[in-house]
């Protein structure tokens, strides 16, 4: 578990990302994301939940849009905050957030260094969610998010396990009220 004094501050977290410039938009996206994600939060009462890793997690989660907005924006957003001395736990969130998180097979089709980028934690499914929660600053459901990727894309085998994913986390915190 990380310790909070470990974390920046809101504030920190969001002034890193215009320091970085990461696009206004992107920013916008990621505070709402941080806001959707407290409030997935505040609903789970089963289990403690780090909130201040939740909000700052969601802040940074695109902290890679600064480089790429193609997938590696996870693998490199983890690096930026690894190599800025913050906490795994918040480069972890970066890498499991895209999709509803790859599998090895996933990673190695999208040309990502060849691990697993599943969120595991609590913390990491919660932002996961949240993010897909959000399209721009807009919330919409699982099922419009995805139904507007296989409008895009197609209902590709990547696609079509990221909902399944997505859809198990979704289960998966819901039972946690």
């Amino acid at each position: 578990m990380t310790g909070d004094d470990e974390l920046p501050s809101r504030e920190t977290a969001f002034n890193l990302l215009k320091k970085l410039k990461v696009p206004y938009h992107v920013r916008k996206h990621s505070l709402k994301v941080a806001d959707k994600a407290l409030e997935i939060s505040y609903n789970v009462r089963k289990v403690k939940v780090n909130l201040k890793l939740i909000e700052i997690g969601a802040i940074l989660h695109d902290i890679g849009r600064a480089k790429t907005h193609g997938f590696k924006h996870a693998i490199i957003g983890g690096m930026i905050l690894k190599q800025m001395g913050y906490p795994d736990s918040l480069a972890r969130i970066c890498e499991t957030h895209i999709l509803g998180g790859l599998d090895k097979e996933d990673a190695r089709e999208l040309g990502l260094p060849e691990k697993d980028y599943l969120p595991s934690t609590l913390e990491e499914k919660i932002i996961c969610l949240a993010d897909k929660h959000i399209a721009g600053t807009k919330e919409v459901s699982i099922e419009q998010r995805f139904e507007k990727w296989f409008s895009k894309y197609g209902e590709t085998k990547i696609l079509l396990k990221s909902k399944e994913r997505i859809e198990r986390i979704q289960k998966e915190i819901n039972n946690l009220s």
